[in-house]
């Protein structure tokens, strides 16, 4: 008896299911835009199939040779074991995919953060008024202010950062701490102001995403400036998002760290302006899509989207007169 027949699923039903399928594979991709929240949950899932399809290969290469063993025994085994595959993956399997599916779904939140919850944030007729950043917030996820810390004044919270505590948690707050600042960097720059507040938005996601040292210090690093062969001043290193062909991969990079926000914005400053590359992006003015265009490239950050995403939040600074 040929062992092949035993075998209890169709081709096109192994099409549908079976992870190693390139048909399958495309179809999920394809799937993707139209429901991308259920399409990350079987992303997570066929990924832990192919996962587990890995062990089972090797479960069976470590036995022995039997009197049963033959070629088509073997294509019988590796059938076998990727519908069992299928099927545990089906039914909690070793609880990868329900981690993965996880991380997937906040890198998403991360990646529609600035080119989605930010956009929606200055889509408000309120703006920056403190009913908007509550919105802004519960799109991001993150916990509402407590009244008591909502009205936070300029000065007041140009003292708190200038003390080394940490960075604002609300966009509002945030602009107000880092505008002073970013004067005297935008004056160099020659730029308004609240296109040197925008970019360092961008970068923390308005202080909720600090580059810190690992005993929790802030490095004030408000640019995402990695340090290069020529820094010579501190550093830390922590993990980041690049984008390789158009493709973000997690990795570790080291960014400069500095005592203070000022000496990051002076270093901002210095590294527009002593740096060609960026010689488009110096006296634009209030031209957020310039500015923002000319960063990118010039090479600042890999992200394909990042100038729209500048400008998105560059341009609403600018519009509403902070």
């Amino acid at each position: 008896m040929n062992p092949l027949s035993n075998a209890s699923f169709s081709s096109a039903d192994a099409a549908q299911r079976l992870a190693v399928d390139p048909g399958s594979l495309e179809a999920l991709r394809a799937r993707s835009a139209q429901d991308p929240k259920s399409t990350v949950k079987e992303a997570a899932r066929q990924f832990e199939a192919l996962f587990m399809d890995k062990l089972m290969q090797a479960m069976r290469e470590t036995r022995f040779d039997g009197e049963d063993d033959s070629p088509e025994m073997d294509t019988y085994k590796g059938l076998l074991d990727q519908q069992l595959v299928q099927t545990l993956s089906k039914t909690g399997g070793l609880g990868l995919a329900e981690v993965l599916s996880r991380q997937l779904a906040k890198l998403a939140r991360e990646e529609d953060g600035e080119a989605g919850a930010v956009r929606r944030f200055y889509a408000q007729p309120e703006g920056l008024s403190l009913p908007a950043v509550r919105k802004a917030l519960a799109a991001y996820g993150a916990p509402a202010p407590a009244p008591a810390t909502e009205a936070i004044s300029a000065a007041g919270a140009a003292d708190s950062a200038a003390a080394g505590k940490s960075l604002p948690g609300t966009p509002q707050a945030f602009v107000e701490t880092m505008l002073p600042h970013a004067r005297g960097a935008a004056a160099e720059i020659g730029v308004a102001p609240e296109l040197v507040v925008a970019h360092a938005a961008l970068e923390t996601g308005w202080g909720r995403r600090a580059i810190r040292h690992p005993d929790g210090r802030d490095s004030h690093n408000l640019f995402g400036i990695k340090a290069g062969g020529s820094w010579k001043g501190a550093t830390v290193d922590v993990m980041t998002t690049e984008y390789v062909g158009g493709v973000a991969q997690k990795r570790v990079e080291t960014f400069r760290a500095y005592p203070s926000y000022q000496a990051a914005f002076n270093d901002y400053a210095r590294l527009l302006t002593d740096n060609p590359r960026y010689g488009r992006a110096l006296n634009q003015g209030d031209n957020a899509d310039g500015f923002a265009r000319a960063l990118q490239t010039g090479g600042y950050a890999t992200d394909p989207r990042y100038a729209k995403k500048l400008a998105d939040v560059a341009g609403g600074l600018i519009g509403r007169g902070s």
